[in-house]
C-alpha cells in the first residue's frame, strides 16, 4: 500500500487540544472509504482519544448507483468509481487510538447507556494539519472484535476478511499474520479485564461546551489529501 510520509509533503505529525474537531478517515489502498469527524478528547504520546454524538454525521463513498461495498463483489467495488454519501453514527462513539497500535478500541453508548466495546483492527493512526484542517490517517483491516459489557467478545466479518484475503488483487489487507496477532493482542487484554476493558471511560461524558460536529460535507482537500503514513 503507498502513502505519502509526512516528510515529503510538509505535513507534521501534531499534537490536537482537546475539543478540536479532527477528521478520521478510512482508506482502501489509495482511496478514501470513510471519514469520520470527532473530537478529540484526549491526545498524548499514549494515544488519541476522540468522541461523535450520536447521530453525527459521517461519510462513507458509494458507486453512482447507490450501492454499498458488501452489495457488490469485491472485484467489481475495487474497480468501480465512487461518490460520497452521507450517514450517521448510530451509536455515541469513543475511539481510543492507542500509539503505534494495529487497532483502535471504540466505546459505544445508545441514549446515554454504555452497550459495548468495539476493536476494529486497523493500521496504527497517523496525524496531520493541512491548511488549518486537522485529521488522522488508517486503513482499517476488516476483521473485527465485539465485546459486551460484561467482557464475552466474538469476532466480527471473520468470514468477509478470509474471503477477501483470496482476492489479493483488489485487497488492501496484505498482511493476514499482522491481522490477527493484532486481535490476540486485543483479546489477551479482554480476557484479562485490563485497560481498556477495565472500566476506564464506559462512564465517559463530553465537554458540553464542544457542541454538535459539522453537519456539511467535509472539504474536498479532506477527501483528496494523499494518506499520511
Amino acid at each position: 500500500m503507498s502513502c505519502l510520509p509526512s516528510a515529503k509533503v510538509g505535513w507534521m505529525r501534531v499534537v490536537f487540544e482537546p475539543g478540536e474537531i479532527v477528521y478520521m478517515r478510512h482508506f482502501q489502498r489509495d482511496s478514501v472509504s470513510g471519514i469520520f469527524p470527532c473530537r478529540v478528547a484526549r491526545h498524548d504520546d499514549q494515544g488519541m482519544l476522540m468522541w461523535a454524538d450520536q447521530g453525527s454525521p459521517a461519510w462513507y463513498t458509494i458507486t453512482p448507483d447507490g450501492r454499498w461495498m458488501r452489495q457488490l463483489p469485491l472485484a467489481e467495488w475495487a474497480t468501480s468509481p465512487k461518490i460520497p454519501h452521507r450517514g450517521n453514527f448510530p451509536h455515541s462513539l469513543l475511539s481510543w487510538h492507542p500509539a503505534g497500535a494495529d487497532y483502535s478500541i471504540r466505546f459505544f453508548w445508545d441514549d446515554g447507556v454504555f452497550t459495548a466495546w468495539y476493536a476494529n483492527l486497523e493500521l496504527p493512526f497517523t496525524t496531520w494539519r493541512e491548511d488549518g484542517i486537522a485529521g488522522g490517517d488508517t486503513v482499517d483491516w476488516d476483521l473485527d472484535i465485539w465485546i459486551e459489557p460484561d467482557r464475552t467478545w466474538r469476532w466480527k466479518d471473520e468470514d468477509e476478511f478470509v474471503t477477501r484475503l483470496a482476492q489479493p488483487e483488489h485487497y488492501w489487507v496484505d498482511d493476514e499474520t499482522r491481522v490477527r496477532s493484532a486481535g490476540a493482542e486485543v483479546v489477551k487484554l479482554i480476557e484479562a479485564a485490563a485497560f481498556p476493558f477495565d472500566g476506564t471511560w464506559v462512564d465517559f461524558a463530553p465537554d458540553p461546551a464542544w457542541g454538535p460536529l459539522p453537519e456539511t460535507e467535509p472539504p474536498a482537500l479532506v477527501w483528496e489529501l494523499p494518506r499520511a503514513c
